[in-house]
């Protein structure tokens, strides 16, 4: 029993490294094959396009909304000082005239109260407030329009890529019917769960990252908001407790 048992020994250690570099041969044939982006973006077909074409669309939003969504955008500075002064001096011609010169959402807002104050000379302070604050809405509905879009397009590319999912897998099926042989059916599989899952995934990848750059902006678009009704109020303040000290 060990006579064998020595021999099988020996048979493995002269057939080993005779067997190896055909065991590594067949390991390199089976190991998975990577695939490069051009090879996805052309098995993902149309679809794949479309979500492509969303991805570019948010990324050219999301510098769109980098460079415009500033304080200094909505509120100047230049501009808020410029009306704080008006302000302050009771000079609503002045300060209608500032208003009329810049196209900031401030302007607008601020606009809207001396419109009031030199209507009729007596509009009190709640008027006014309400008055500004109902254009602040208006000012703010229209940022928060903007990047409205981005959320949009993180909902439709989950749903491109499901779209993508169902015709790759209608594609497969059609496939395996149509196909007279084994490989053909076998080849015919394998494109439709391709262009299935490739699509599945771009729609998940845009769908998510569209997402985490809605949810900066919406914080930005907070930050915004909150600093505009902050300068907008200060040149308010100044105003009505100048006409004040005038008996209005």
């Amino acid at each position: 029993m060990h006579k064998r048992l020595c021999e099988r020994l020996m048979a493995v250690g002269f057939l080993g490294p005779a067997l190896l570099p055909c065991a590594l041969s067949a390991a390199e044939e089976t190991a998975v094959r990577s695939i490069d982006l051009k090879e996805i973006f052309e098995q993902g077909g149309v679809i794949m396009k479309a979500i492509a074409a969303l991805s570019v669309l948010v990324l050219f939003l999301a510098f769109l909304f980098a460079f415009t969504m500033r304080s200094g955008t909505l509120y100047p500075r230049k501009f808020i000082q410029e009306a704080e002064d008006a302000a302050e001096e009771g000079d609503l011609e002045a300060l209608r005239s500032i208003c009329a010169d810049s196209d900031s959402a401030a302007a607008r807002i601020i606009e809207a109260a001396a419109e009031l104050f030199a209507g009729d000379g007596r509009s009190d302070y709640m008027v006014v407030r309400d008055a500004i604050e109902d254009e602040g809405t208006r000012q703010a509905g229209v940022l928060w329009q903007r990047i409205q879009y981005l959320q949009d397009a993180a909902v439709v590319a989950p749903m491109l890529g499901l779209l993508g999912t169902v015709l790759g897998m209608m594609r497969s099926f059609a496939g395996l019917q149509a196909g007279v042989s084994f490989v053909n059916k076998a080849d015919a599989l394998a494109t439709g769960v391709a262009e299935a899952m490739y699509t599945t995934a771009a729609g998940l990848v845009v769908g998510i990252c569209t997402m985490a750059i809605y949810a900066f902006f919406r914080g930005h678009a907070n930050r915004l908001i909150g600093g505009l009704e902050n300068a907008c109020n200060r040149v308010l303040r100044r105003c009505a407790a100048k006409r004040q000290s005038q008996g209005y």
